[in-house]
């Protein structure tokens, strides 16, 4: 019985040790700053949003409904922000065109409420000048 009881007890502690760095990651990733971008596309709205990274080569640009892409970038670490970089494309059936980057550099607002970071943006692309329209927030939560 006591063989029993100790072997629960290592099952169990070993459960709640390997919780741990879960744990202190969902703690971490909650005070990271966060970029959320509303891009609209033919009267539909995708919310984009990302946090932040080291490689911006590595951060795929999201597809709008087969017309646009979008990559909002966020580089930095450690909770704070080196730059923030918006990038637009039009895509055509040969490849992806770009037609908008945005750079924001720092110093950023500190607030853990998100506040409009851009402006609302239009962007007229193609032969028959398609409209996207985005605009960012940020939640920027380092001190």
């Amino acid at each position: 019985m006591q063989k029993l009881l100790f072997f629960l007890m290592r099952i169990w502690s070993f459960a709640l040790l390997s919780t741990l760095p879960v744990a202190a990651f969902a703690a971490r990733s909650a005070t990271e700053p966060v970029l959320r971008c509303f891009v609209t596309y033919a009267g539909s709205t995708e919310v984009i949003e990302t946090g932040l990274s080291s490689d911006p080569y590595q951060i795929a640009a999201q597809d709008i409904q087969g017309r646009f892409r979008f990559k909002p970038v966020m580089i930095g670490e450690h909770g704070r922000i080196s730059y923030i970089k918006l990038y637009a494309y039009f895509q055509t059936s040969k490849t992806d065109i770009p037609i908008h980057q945005a750079s924001y550099f720092p110093p950023f607002r500190q607030s853990k409420q998100a506040y409009l970071l851009t402006p609302h943006n239009s962007l007229y692309a193609g032969e028959v000048e398609r409209e996207l329209q985005y605009h960012c927030t940020l939640k920027n939560l380092a001190s």
